[in-house]
């Protein structure tokens, strides 16, 4: 769950998720297309697909509320079979409260294929990355009146540069994750944040990016010419879960897709989807329609993923897998 930033101050509880990215625990960007960018869930995914893909995804979270998040990723992936190894790349700005609060992410990614048997491979993970925050204070209406070990500045002319914008330190990250498959069915595990960094523009060591916890599996089903496709997305940080069962159903050239988000302890969205694919391109867009009480203020959030997929003619891989995935969203 994102933590919302808004200019105009019209109610206590906005206030108090104002605060959140600097008195608590922030949590990571979401999405609702899995595997719209699936090394994000699961570094285990880079090259998975063998050849070249590239992704370009954007999400515009509660667009109706002043403040909103835009998150955009944007990156490519590449396997070497013959090395059993996948290397990608990837980008990431996420924007909160009319650019209140940026942050710019640059990760890295490197997975490793075993195969088990005939039809079943096991695949290992790694995610160093690297990120930096930086806050703009003129952007904010309060920032001179909160005590600055608790993250604020008491006076933002004279400890602010001219422009009001306060960038913190470089940081470095990891995350890891295992991802087995077969012809017809993936399961993964990953962590992410592992050495929990601290995320504080002030020092404060007890403001840490704490260790978020994913789990997910999918299963196709072909059923004539529509291949369907169950599918379930688990995530923990800290005192946030978030459990995103849906299904999908592909027929050549589109798929449609449905999945509802269950946050702890409440419903927070049911989310729908449509892609097409045609040759090398692939492009999927998704409406999430809130359905919590914070949906009349909070309504629905747009995404758009747009993927290239180059398919070389040495390509030889007789993986079903990789068929379902180049076709999944």
């Amino acid at each position: 769950m994102k933590n919302l930033t808004i200019k105009p101050i019209k109610s206590l509880p906005l206030i108090l998720l104002l605060c959140l990215p600097f008195l608590g625990h922030a949590q990571d960007p979401e999405f609702t297309q899995p595997l719209g960018t699936p090394v994000y869930f699961n570094p285990a995914f880079a090259g998975i697909q063998q050849n070249l893909r590239a992704g370009l995804q954007f999400r515009d979270q509660w667009p109706g509320v002043s403040g909103s998040f835009v998150t955009l990723a944007a990156g490519a992936d590449m396997g070497f079979p013959k090395i059993n190894s996948g290397v990608g790349l990837m980008f990431m700005n996420d924007v909160a409260g009319d650019g209140s609060l940026t942050t710019n992410t640059i990760n890295a990614y490197y997975a490793y294929e075993i195969k088990l048997g005939a039809n079943s491979y096991l695949r290992f993970g790694v995610n160093p990355s690297l990120f930096q925050r930086s806050i703009n204070f003129s952007q904010l209406r309060f920032g001179d009146q909160v005590d600055p070990k608790l993250g604020f500045i008491y006076n933002t002319q004279e400890q602010l540069p001219s422009n009001g914008v306060f960038s913190g330190a470089l940081t470095p990250d990891l995350g890891a994750g295992a991802l087995f498959y077969s012809k017809n069915f993936y399961a993964g595990l990953a962590a992410f944040h592992i050495f929990q960094p601290a995320q504080s523009f002030f020092g404060n060591s007890a403001s840490m990016l704490l260790r978020k916890y994913v789990a997910q599996a999918g299963y196709y089903i072909s059923l004539g010419s529509f291949t369907l496709n169950p599918y379930v997305l688990a995530m923990n940080q800290g005192t946030f879960t978030q459990i995103l069962p849906g299904i999908s159903i592909n027929k050549s050239f589109f798929t449609l897709g449905a999945s509802f988000r269950q946050t702890d302890p409440n419903a927070d969205a049911v989310n729908f989807l449509f892609g097409f694919a045609k040759g090398i391109f692939k492009v999927c867009y998704s409406y999430d329609q809130t359905v919590s009480d914070a949906r009349a203020a909070a309504t629905g959030s747009h995404e758009l993923s747009l993927v290239i997929q180059l398919r070389k003619r040495h390509d030889t891989s007789a993986k079903p897998m990789i068929g379902h995935l180049r076709n999944s969203y």
